[in-house]
């Protein structure tokens, strides 16, 4: 029996704003997030862990590394507008917030440790950008070891393409990991009927 718990990830003001920009080669923010509302939402009726990812830079740019390296403007600096989640994706004060400086949220952060704690075996994940921090998020997860699903109507990138190619790049780590918005969603829904019992 599988333990799921739902990763929400960096579903933030910028990262919608990057989505956007794309125009017509862009992907559609609002039915990200509208599948990302749904799969919280299912996570929340089964007792499915929700965690929501935040990447926060410091103002000097110092933490950036080599992220600005590429197409990626400045983004998700700490105090500012853009770094704010969306305010429907927000977790409750019995979920889980895990801050980040880089694309996985795996990376110089506590969620590894988090997962364990919770018993974690299987994550699904949502969230922004899906050929950036989705994906990186999602090979990390797979080298630890868990089993790790990628629901792409829950998630936006920054083209179309780069998109469909993240997402064929996690299912060659593991078959059957795309999954589709209602499958992913019945996975949630049923989390609390597969936890072991006195858990």
């Amino acid at each position: 029996m599988s333990r799921p718990a739902l990763l929400v990830i960096d579903p933030q003001i910028d990262f919608l704003g990057l989505v956007e920009a794309g125009g017509p080669h862009g992907c559609d923010a609002a039915a990200a997030l509208a599948g990302m509302e749904r799969l919280v939402a299912a996570a929340r009726s089964g007792g499915a862990p929700v965690v929501v990812t935040q990447e926060l830079h410091r103002p000097g740019r110092v933490d950036f590394g080599r992220e600005l390296d590429g197409d990626e403007p400045v983004h998700c600096v700490e105090g500012t507008p853009g770094a704010e989640l969306v305010a429907a994706l927000r977790p409750r004060p019995s979920e889980h917030l895990v801050r980040k400086r880089r694309y996985s949220a795996f990376f110089a952060t506590d969620l590894g440790l988090l997962l364990r704690g919770l018993e974690v075996d299987t994550v699904v994940a949502c969230g922004l950008l899906s050929d950036v921090c989705v994906h990186y998020t999602c090979v990390d997860a797979h080298q630890l070891d868990l089993r790790v699903h990628v629901v792409p109507e829950a998630c936006a990138g920054s083209s179309p393409a780069a998109a469909l190619a993240s997402f064929a790049a996690v299912e060659y780590l593991q078959r059957g990991a795309v999954l589709p918005l209602d499958g992913a969603s019945r996975l949630l829904r049923s989390a609390g009927a597969e936890r072991p019992c006195g858990r």
